[in-house]
């Protein structure tokens, strides 16, 4: 028997070995995997429902590239895409959302491949709460997707395991933090804007008209220079006197060029810590926001390393409504 025959016989014992193998393997595969955490049920739920948070636990999340939020800020319609160096583009989103109960999210490579995952969260007594991890592939072909779905099963449990333990390490260790009255404070690192400014200073009185005034004057200045704003409206409080007189800058974001750099009202907010919250509401009831994020910092040891400064979301002039309006306030922050 010659050498080609011998390995055409191994090739052949392999395949054969192999697809023996593949009839004892399950079409329908379940992953589930569940850990008991010392801390309210809320906080729990919280990091789960929230993509935001996911950086906090999530076991991919070391070999991710690039990463952005779309949709709903929480909850069912909340997507966060990014790109994989191994996997390539990425997409996860939260189907369904039941508060302190379940989350649903479909998770998808490439535009396919899709996986369903299923977070339960259950209150054990009156301080801790249990979180079960689960996924379903079901219909899986023989014999490639049955090897297939033991490949995924077998890295499903390790990865929910590391996940799970790692979010009861981190929600246990901050357990205490003070809540801020139901606002997702955001603490990050923000990218440098530029922007077009005017500056001017007023009463609480006529402020709201000084405001207008100046944003007139910049938009007069953008349409000379054939330059176009790429956000919203923006004030920067430099000093704030509900009594007396209040200095402010008026800001119209625009993209960064050599254009823009040359124009005599350019300014810029350098890129650093930044510490701050949407607001939904009023104007004039927006304090309570911005005493949050004064708790805020107090709590964590910071101090402001600039002026705060106020984004406009929505346009009053489109939406009457006043409790719809969306204001984000930022404080740019250092260590004490």
């Amino acid at each position: 028997m010659n050498v080609i025959k011998i390995l055409a016989i191994i090739l052949a014992a392999a395949i054969l070995g192999a697809l023996g193998w593949a009839i004892t393997l399950p079409a329908n595969v379940h992953i589930e995997k569940k850990v008991e955490i010392n801390a309210p049920i809320e906080i729990v739920f919280k990091q789960v429902n929230n993509f935001h948070n996911w950086k906090n636990w999530a076991p991919y999340q070391d070999s991710i590239l690039h990463t952005k939020f779309e949709g709903s800020r929480e909850g069912v319609g909340s997507i966060m895409l990014w790109t994989d160096e191994k996997e390539g583009r990425g997409k996860n989103e939260i189907i369904e959302s039941i508060v302190n109960e379940k989350v649903v999210t479909v998770l998808s490579f490439n535009k396919n491949n899709e996986a369903r995952s299923i977070f339960v969260f259950e209150k054990i007594g009156s301080e801790n709460s249990m979180i079960s991890w689960s996924m379903d592939i079901n219909d899986l072909s023989y014999p490639f997707g049955r090897f297939v779905g033991y490949m995924i099963r077998k890295g499903a449990e390790y990865n929910f395991n590391k996940a799970l333990n790692k979010l009861k390490t981190f929600v246990e260790e901050r357990k205490n933090i003070p809540d801020y009255k139901g606002y997702d404070i955001i603490d990050n690192n923000l990218d440098a804007k530029i922007f077009i400014s005017s500056v001017d200073s007023s009463t609480m009185v006529e402020m709201k008209i000084k405001i207008g005034d100046n944003f007139k004057i910049i938009s007069e200045k953008l349409k000379k220079a054939d330059i176009t704003p790429i956000s919203y409206p923006i004030v920067e409080w430099n000093t704030y006197n509900p009594e007396g007189i209040s200095q402010f800058r008026c800001l119209m974001p625009i993209e960064d060029s050599k254009k823009a750099r040359k124009f005599e009202a350019f300014y810029e907010i350098p890129a650093g810590r930044t510490v701050w919250v949407k607001y939904i509401g009023p104007y004039n009831k927006s304090a309570v926001a911005w005493n949050l994020l004064d708790k805020y910092l107090k709590d964590n040891n910071l101090e402001m390393n600039g002026s705060p400064y106020e984004e406009y979301v929505t346009d009053p002039s489109t939406v009457p409504d006043a409790n719809k309006w969306i204001t984000n306030i930022y404080f740019p922050v250092k260590d004490k």
